[in-house]
């Protein structure tokens, strides 16, 4: 039995301890991973808790690890926007200069679909890369979150939405001023999530059969990525869900809920039987929309 005073550490702190722990502090990490495994579970079972057979300390700590390693990629990402917005500021939302300083943003990552920059007016000024520059001059001021942007004179965070080239997208905006500090635009990225997601999460994926990491939106149980291909993009509401009701109940709970354990029933990877899993769950750091860190366990 773990101590009164360490089982009642908050979660969230347990989270958030360094991870990059030498060799010699195994007995730490042992520590760290007992703690944040039966803190999420005692968090919904007051009781006590036992985690299952197959889940390993390593498994654990890859969770743990992969928790970082999202939000150390969202926070650089959110960081170089920041940048961009301040250069932007100088060089102005539209020409040359504003060219180079999308181009520059645009080599961070491979997971961008594109960059923009916005008037006042709420039209497409400067669009990176060349690929998309059929949306130059579209008017996007009635999309919600060029609209909050606006009103409130700050960054959105981030939010997945439904984009004028047709496809869904993470989202991210910040303000642009001049030197009087005006607002005057705003430059906005939109991220492939699945594939930055996947390649953020790949070095810590479970290597057993039905195991896996996986994120969703926590507002409407919206797959933002999943080993299982067929399910990115899904929602609670979708058909294949519905003859489940553990797994419509636990969707329910992981969406309000910030951390936490819990069973349900569903296909296995290859969707040819139906298997009891174990799912924990921890919220992401990021600004904005409540994103869904998930560790899925098959149980025996």
């Amino acid at each position: 039995m773990m101590l009164p005073m360490l089982k009642r550490l908050p979660i969230s702190l347990l989270a958030r301890l360094p991870v990059r722990l030498s060799g010699t502090c195994l007995l730490c990490r042992i520590i760290l991973v007992a703690l944040l495994t039966c803190s999420m579970a005692e968090a919904n079972d007051p009781e006590g808790f036992q985690p299952p057979a197959n889940v390993s300390a390593n498994m654990m700590w890859s969770f743990i690890l992969a928790e970082n390693a999202v939000n150390e990629n969202l926070s650089r990402i959110g960081s170089e926007l920041s940048n961009a917005s301040h250069d932007l500021g100088e060089s102005g939302i539209e020409g040359k200069a504003s060219e180079q300083v999308l181009e520059k943003l645009l080599r961070m990552d491979t997971s961008q679909i594109d960059i923009i920059t916005v008037g006042r007016n709420g039209t497409v000024m400067e669009v990176m890369p060349d690929s998309y520059q059929s949306i130059k001059g579209a008017n996007i001021g009635d999309q919600g979150q060029i609209k909050e942007l606006f009103a409130s004179k700050v960054g959105t965070g981030y939010d997945f939405i439904k984009t004028i080239e047709g496809s869904d997208a993470l989202n991210i905006a910040e303000p642009v001023f001049d030197e009087q500090g005006q607002l005057f635009g705003a430059v906005s990225i939109l991220i492939n999530a699945s594939d930055l997601f996947h390649r953020t999460l790949a070095p810590f994926q479970p290597s057993t059969g039905n195991a896996k990491l996986w994120i969703m939106q926590a507002e409407n149980g919206r797959v933002l990525y999943d080993t299982d291909a067929s399910q990115i993009g899904l929602t609670l509401s979708d058909p294949v869900y519905q003859s489940f009701p553990q797994l419509l109940e636990l969707g329910r709970r992981v969406s309000r809920e910030r951390t936490g354990f819990g069973t349900y029933e569903f296909f296995d990877q290859d969707h040819r039987k139906t298997i009891k899993k174990g799912v924990y769950w921890t919220t992401l750091a990021n600004p904005g929309v409540e994103i869904r860190l998930l560790l899925t366990v098959e149980l025996d």
